[in-house]
């Protein structure tokens, strides 16, 4: 993989990651509402979690 693609795949697993930790902290703070950010948060890390083994799955 090009080495500008894997800086940008790398910077997007770390924004998906430090999104989900924000959504984390707000719903911390707002129980109303803290099921369903925690929720987005889960699928942040799920999707991020997937674009990290694809990422170092062997191209062709």
């Amino acid at each position: 993989m090009d080495d500008a693609l894997l800086r940008a795949v790398d910077n997007t697993i770390r924004f998906l990651r430090m999104a989900a930790n924000e959504l984390r902290g707000m719903a911390e703070r707002a129980p109303d509402i803290s099921a369903e950010l925690r929720h987005v948060a889960n699928q942040l890390d799920a999707d991020a979690d997937d674009l990290e083994r694809a990422a170092n799955s062997p191209r062709s």
